[in-house]
């Protein structure tokens, strides 16, 4: 039976299946609004207006960018991988504030997203800096192969499905309607073999949020999407519907009233404040988690690993180091550099290795916390210790290839990364955990 989201048992489903991690949020491009003064645009408007421009287009202005694309390829003859050329370059530049997709990504338990936009690199990112996480993702394409996913009952870090592809790492994202029709006709042929893909459609609750698709496909994406006939809905699991209010959400209830759903009255952006609100007061007490960064050298990870497992036994901490290969241009390197201005401490490893190292990446995270513990202290006046240098080895606290920023302070000596209580504990109260 259909019914709008209103008395607190409907908010309550919704809440208990993010605590039981059986939730999939399926994100549209109404919660991709980025704040200008004191109002919120879409990032739609924006990509059409700039791609328009590009092509020194003046005397049009279709609304939103599938209409902007279909006006460049079919008006202006424009081929479409120079359109997807010039808007790689667009969106790689974009650094706006996005306060909806923010709240949302705030709530940590949401770790398996799909997302309806091909500008995934926003959703990522966002994902990234938030979580202090690498995000993995997977790109549905109608041309490409693309794998399925792990386990998504067993996350350890964000995952994203881009059901219309990506418009950086695919070679025909869905631009415009008919992309999209396209793509929702391929769709349930190329994902049987992605299981875990659909067990999170299929199976689990279904919250459909800012997803103002074309009234004339929102019947195919919906049903493709719950990976299940829409007259089964609302039987073993619950899906929810949340649109801003225009005429074409209208005429999307009008349809859905047939059906078990269960919708909300208010725009998207009342039901995320809302949302985020109620999920606050279910868990209240929840401690913030402290990040530790670690900065050591490959040839010191056994040490690195055993100073890990030693801090992640205070409650509440989470060390992150880097161990991944670093390639130039690799967008991990920007990964790692969010992760050292994020961190409530950072704690370089000191050793004849990381001293030595050949390379040089280890100096150049060493140079980043630097700057951020000069930004923290002189321009936002935070006196908290940052910096926690410590020495792995019998190389002297006075040598000279230390840098001055660590060799300043008081370092302490832990072989090979056992650290003995008292540092842990003195870590509890820099951290203010005691």
């Amino acid at each position: 039976m259909y019914k709008t989201l209103s008395d607190d048992s409907d908010w309550a489903d919704l809440l208990d299946s993010i605590e039981e991690r059986r939730l999939t949020p399926v994100i549209g491009k109404e919660l991709y609004k980025y704040k200008e003064k004191d109002s919120l645009v879409p990032i739609e408007d924006y990509l059409a207006q700039k791609i328009l421009e590009i092509f020194k287009v003046t005397d049009q202005q279709p609304a939103g960018l599938p209409n902007a694309v279909n006006f460049l390829l079919n008006e202006k003859k424009i081929e479409s991988m120079d359109i997807i050329k010039k808007l790689k370059f667009i969106v790689r530049d974009i650094s706006f504030d996005f306060p909806l997709l923010n709240e949302l990504l705030s709530i940590q338990e949401l770790q398996y997203f799909v997302n309806t936009a091909v500008y995934n690199n926003l959703l990522e990112t966002q994902l990234s800096k938030l979580r202090r996480q690498p995000v993995t993702s997977i790109n549905f394409s109608i041309k490409e192969p693309f794998s399925d996913a792990a386990d998504l009952n067993n996350l350890k870090a964000p995952f994203v499905f881009n059901v219309f592809g990506s418009l950086l790492n695919t070679t025909n994202p869905a631009l415009t309607e008919d992309d999209m029709l396209e793509y929702t006709g391929f769709f349930k042929e190329r994902i049987n073999a992605s299981v875990n893909i659909l067990n999170a459609l299929k199976n689990k609750n279904l919250l459909f949020i800012g997803c103002a698709f074309p009234n004339w496909m929102v019947r195919f994406m919906l049903r493709l999407l719950s990976n299940e006939p829409m007259y089964e809905w609302g039987k073993n699991r619950s899906v929810f519907i949340v649109n801003d209010n225009t005429e074409l959400r209208a005429a999307q209830f009008a349809f859905l009233k047939n059906y078990r759903v269960i919708t909300y009255d208010g725009n998207t952006e009342n039901f995320i404040h809302e949302f985020s609100e109620r999920w606050k007061k279910r868990k209240p007490n929840m401690p913030k988690t402290k990040n530790v960064f670690l900065s050591y050298t490959i040839k010191d990870r056994s040490a690195v690993e055993a100073l890990k497992t030693a801090i992640e036994s205070i409650e509440n901490v989470k060390c992150w180091y880097d161990d991944h290969e670093i390639n130039p241009g690799d967008e991990f390197a920007t990964l790692i550099a969010l992760n050292i201005k994020s961190a409530d401490l950072f704690i370089p490893l000191i050793s004849a290795n990381s001293l030595n190292h050949k390379d040089g990446y280890v100096q150049r995270e060493w140079i980043t916390a630097d700057n951020e513990n000069i930004y923290r202290k002189n321009i936002q006046g935070i006196t908290d210790n940052y910096l926690v240098p410590v020495i792995i080895d019998d190389t002297n606290s006075y040598d000279s290839s230390i840098p001055e920023c660590f060799s300043s302070l008081s370092t302490t000596r832990i072989p090979q990364g056992n650290a003995r209580t008292d540092f842990i504990k003195h870590l509890k109260e820099i951290l203010r955990l005691t």
